[in-house]
């Protein structure tokens, strides 16, 4: 049954009843309209039928606000203010405010009192309206070519998919492309290395790379830093044949044997050929990589501050042939890149299957020029594998 409505003669029995009525009498009226006294009470001042100021009481009631007390909380989420100034702007007295609060604190609000300066306030402000920020998160884009272990002078080389991976360069527009090392297949790298050469000395092997090593036809650089393949040639006689070949190709930049960091175009990179075989799980040699350089990271941003800016973005390998993204661990992206010299008869004796083709990464720098987007596309070559491509 439901509250009479307004001006109606029901209404008039009803008003005059709640006015003159006891709390007990109106929680058995409130029973009979199938609610709750407070909630009886809050309808009835919602019409404009208010108790005295002896009548009114604040009950206690779980999750529910009566209307003094969400008047109160609107006073107070507007700041700090005085119990006297409360009293005076919700017309009622001093002692009934103290108990609002106790009652608002009964209902978990956190409401604070501070009896020094006889200040209420709430201990915790509401938060504003959400908006977005005008921060720029994507100021500089970069999108890079991604290459490795190339192992020119191999029968197993893939040379005519190395041209395909450049021509992709050049349609996606790539800023710059990377080499991981290994551009040549040396010479005498373990038994039976021989027979899986069609060319067999470094100048061979250099002459036939500096003709067949493809070039963007955007003029975009390739970076590169030397493997253990093209370092034996150091090891024999002290011959360096990647900055030979980088001398007589003005399009290929070399940046060292084994490990680089260097800038590109205001990007740090770093370039990456470690030793050893494929452990059981393909992102565990990357992973270990960045755990050992934890603490040399540490003690140089701890000696140089102004150096946390200067570390790469991202740290890409040769060497393991398989393509492999660890993204954002300790703070670095680390990619493995694919090779492009399909399965010999080494890795068939090892029980290795590489993975054949390249990748495009692309980077976003924030406008404080720290790394906010970083993503790796991994172009699969494997069914495009043609055997003899020399």
């Amino acid at each position: 049954m439901p509250i009479p409505k307004l001006n109606s003669p029901e209404w008039k029995v009803e008003k005059e009843f709640f006015l003159s009525s006891t709390p007990e009498q109106r929680e058995n009226r409130a029973k009979d309209l199938g609610m709750q006294r407070v909630s009886y009470e809050h309808r009835m001042r919602e019409r404009g039928v208010k108790l005295s100021q002896a009548e009114s009481e604040v009950p206690i009631i779980e999750g529910l606000l009566n209307d003094v007390e969400q008047k109160v909380l609107d006073i107070l989420q507007r700041g700090n203010i005085s119990v006297g100034e409360i009293s005076r702007q919700i017309d009622r007295s001093s002692e009934t405010v103290i108990k609002i609060i106790d009652s608002l604190r009964a209902k978990h609000y956190e409401v604070a009192l501070d009896e020094d300066k006889h200040q209420v306030y709430l201990a915790r402000e509401p938060i504003g309206d959400f908006g977005a920020t005008k921060f720029n998160y994507f100021r500089k884009f970069y999108r890079i070519g991604l290459v490795g272990d190339t192992q020119i002078g191999s029968k197993y080389q893939q040379m005519t998919l190395l041209h395909d991976a450049y021509k992709i360069f050049d349609d996606r527009k790539t800023d710059f492309n990377l080499h991981a090392g290994d551009v040549f297949d040396g010479i005498n790298m373990y038994r039976g290395h021989l027979d899986e050469l069609f060319l067999y000395d470094a100048e061979q092997q250099r002459e036939y790379c500096i003709e067949h090593y493809p070039k963007s036809n955007r003029g975009t650089k390739t970076y590169m830093i030397g493997g253990q393949h093209d370092y034996c040639y150091m090891k024999q006689n002290g011959y360096n044949i990647l900055s030979h070949l980088c001398e007589k190709r003005d399009d290929l930049i070399y940046r060292g044997f084994y490990s680089a960091e260097f800038e590109v175009k205001g990007l740090k990179i770093g370039l990456e050929h470690p030793g050893g075989g494929i452990n059981y799980a393909l992102s565990y040699a990357p992973q270990k990589f960045i755990e050992d350089i934890g603490g040399y990271i540490l003690s140089r941003v701890r000696n140089r501050p102004e150096e946390l800016g200067m570390l790469p973005v991202a740290i890409f390998f040769g060497h393991y042939h398989k393509a492999v993204l660890l993204p954002n661990y300790m703070g670095i992206n680390t990619v493995g890149l694919p090779c492009f010299q399909s399965r010999t008869k080494y890795l068939q004796q090892k029980r290795h299957h590489p993975d054949v083709g390249c990748c495009i990464g692309e980077v976003w720098l924030n406008e404080d020029n720290n790394l906010a987007s970083f993503k790796v596309e991994f172009i699969n070559m494997n069914d495009r594998i043609k055997d003899n491509d020399y």
